[in-house]
């Protein structure tokens, strides 16, 4: 096996396996308070952790093993997949945050649009996830430059669409804010500060995928690395403020909200 020196990404991946071991064990005790069924979307964080940290850890290997092409293939493609779990953790949030809403006045969003959105990142994962290990890899160096296939190109435009599926969320729940218990009122400030550094995210995702571009580290660890840090700490900070969410219905309808919402008002 050949090495190589450290470069600025592999300092960066050095500082993403301090960070995310931080947020990995912030996550696994969130899932415990929440309960893994009602975690609001913390198994996410946890999800994310563990790819940042195997994808990282790639990175770090490739230093004594500089010709091993599929270090770098599995470095890169765990990275493209970090989107879908920033989101999927806020669509978590602002679920705690429509059924505080359905319990208190209208029903705006049933449970099955929800199961959409999921199923749509769900989809646009596993293509990335597909498509990166699929797509053209010209290695320079420690360098790789990507050339993305069809399958990441749609797997981006899900996540497109599904940030403004997200968008759409937030807008509405602001609207009924006077629903929500103000136990969980900070949910909704929080995916609200979260969405411009999910955008950034995206954006860059975009310009790497779109148009197969290629950008220096710098642009990577500003419009990549940091947004994705701010944006777990965000939620882990939301997730410790938050008490243990309350039971849901049963029923994927109004009937089984409106039978909850009289259970509390009985008590």
């Amino acid at each position: 096996m050949v090495s190589r020196s450290i470069d600025i990404y592999d300092k960066i991946s050095i500082g993403d396996l301090v960070v995310y071991s931080f947020y990995l064990v912030g996550g696994i005790y969130l899932c415990w308070k929440h309960g893994l069924a009602r975690s609001a979307g913390f198994r996410f964080l946890v999800i994310l952790s563990l790819a940042r940290l195997i994808g990282e850890s790639m990175r770090l290997a490739s230093i004594h093993d500089a010709y091993n092409k599929n270090l770098y293939i599995g470095w890169m493609v765990t990275n493209s997949m970090g989107l879908g779990p920033l989101v999927l953790m806020l669509v978590g949030l602002l679920s705690r945050a429509f059924d505080s809403i359905h319990r208190n006045g209208p029903i705006i969003l049933k449970p099955l649009y929800r199961r959409i959105v999921e199923a749509l990142m769900a989809v646009a994962l596993i293509l990335l996830l597909v498509g990166g290990t699929q797509s053209k890899y010209n290695a320079s160096g420690s360098t790789i430059t990507i050339h993305y296939n069809s399958l990441s190109r749609v797997g981006i435009i899900l996540m497109i669409v599904v940030t403004v599926l997200l968008l759409i969320e937030l807008f509405l729940a602001w609207c009924n804010r006077q629903y929500i218990v103000p136990s969980e009122k900070l949910i909704l400030p929080a995916v609200a500060v979260s969405m411009p550094l999910i955008i950034v995210r995206l954006t860059y995702s975009c310009l790497r995928i779109l148009d197969d571009s290629t950008y220096s580290a710098w642009v990577m660890l500003g419009m990549d690395v940091i947004m994705e840090f701010i944006v777990c700490l965000i939620v882990e900070i939301a997730g410790f403020a938050l008490d243990k969410a309350p039971e849901q219905p049963k029923q994927d309808d109004e009937e089984g909200y409106i039978r909850m919402g009289l259970e509390v008002g009985r008590r």
